[in-house]
């Protein structure tokens, strides 16, 4: 088969895809290797109610791969069609390479614009870059005829240590603690009134959050945290998830700066009842924020959910928690002073007609989920 020809994966290609994911570490502060056993397709199914990975291989088995996902999302606080496109790799040795019909990730592009073409040729398409991404930067003006991305906002990627989340304080007029099933119907109301003001928040159900915890391995019900003032009233949720099930993300290199501070978080670790941070080969254990929802104005509640979700894993083997946040946010006022290591994630807009040319994104902060990447 010509290898730039892409086609449709099927389960017969779970392998393939499980190596090519190992063979593309990204690389920023740390060289990170994100490994997705057992099965490559369990992130994607989670990503929108339509899902499509596309790949490309030889002779030697799959060689590059791209996913689109679509769901109904809060545009400018409305309801809209939306899409997520995610996964583009394309083995190392195989990169640059070109015959008559272009480059591998070229073949990729283009085989997910016409995926999403399918349905709306207009349709918002959301992708989303790791910061220092240089193999990026000739892709964003859209070259050689595939879509331009338009820049409209970053993510900050926050690593907090959970032993530092532990000491601090929370407000006291705040009631937090798990959630239960006589809570969804509270929870599906906040994220209404809450999601809107999100930019491209997904639009989610009570039953949504039941199928999610049905269908995302290690998430349940439990895995929610919510807090309630003292009226009663429901003030804000998260859910901290355990991945490991669906994904491991393995350090294979350290930068300078990482690794010192490797080096005393793990001096400190036996002192403060944590585990010591992986040597490079080792994956991490965290946990990472997912559906945050909690009002902007009220940093103090998302402090509160995290401060109680650490307390409740001492003596775990996370080492710290994942959440990511518009760099535009006022809830990133929650992590104030949590020596968090962090990462930019700059987010794109583009649609498969070629360009986007819908209503302005900037006036709201973005709503990304990581744990999702």
């Amino acid at each position: 088969m010509n290898y730039d020809a892409p086609r449709r994966a099927t389960s017969a290609d779970n392998a393939g895809l499980l190596a090519l994911a190992a063979a593309c570490p990204m690389r920023a502060g740390l060289t990170l290797c994100v490994r997705r056993e057992p099965d490559f397709f369990a992130l994607n199914r989670l990503q929108g109610d339509r899902w499509d990975v596309g790949v490309v291989d030889d002779r030697t088995g799959v060689i590059g791969c791209v996913a689109t996902a679509e769901r109904l999302a809060y545009v400018n606080g409305a309801p809209a069609p939306t899409a997520y496109v995610s996964d583009l790799k394309v083995h190392p040795a195989f990169r640059g390479r070109r015959n008559e019909t272009g480059s591998v990730a070229d073949a990729l592009t283009a085989y997910a614009r016409d995926t999403l073409g399918a349905t709306d040729p207009r349709m918002l398409v959301l992708i989303t870059v790791l910061g220092g991404n240089a193999a990026m930067a000739p892709r964003l003006p859209g070259p050689r005829g595939l879509p331009r991305l338009s820049r409209f906002a970053t993510i900050r990627t926050f690593a907090v240590p959970l032993f530092v989340l532990r000491r601090l304080g929370a407000p006291q007029d705040l009631c937090v603690r798990p959630a239960e099933e006589r809570d969804l119907d509270e929870m599906a109301a906040l994220w209404r009134g809450v999601a809107p003001l999100r930019q491209l928040a997904p639009v989610l159900r009570p039953d949504d959050f039941r199928r999610l915890c049905a269908d995302a391995p290690g998430l349940s019900l439990s895995s929610y945290w919510i807090a309630r003032h003292t009226s009663g009233r429901l003030a804000g949720f998260v859910a901290l998830w355990d991945q490991h099930r669906l994904k491991n993300t393995v350090v294979q290199r350290y930068s300078l700066r990482a690794a010192l501070f490797r080096c005393g978080f793990n001096l400190a670790a036996p002192l403060v009842d944590a585990p010591r941070l992986p040597a490079p080969g080792a994956p991490l254990r965290f946990v990472s924020a997912f559906q945050v929802c909690v009002p902007a104005t009220e940093p103090g509640v998302l402090r509160a959910l995290l401060v109680a979700g650490a307390r409740a894993a001492a003596s775990s083997p996370y080492a710290f928690c994942t959440i990511g946040l518009d760099i535009a946010d006022p809830l990133t006022r929650a992590l104030t002073g949590c020596w968090a290591q962090t990462t930019l994630v700059h987010a794109y807009v583009s649609a498969p007609v070629g360009a986007y040319d819908g209503a302005p994104l900037g006036a709201l902060p973005l709503h990304f989920e990581t744990a999702l990447v």
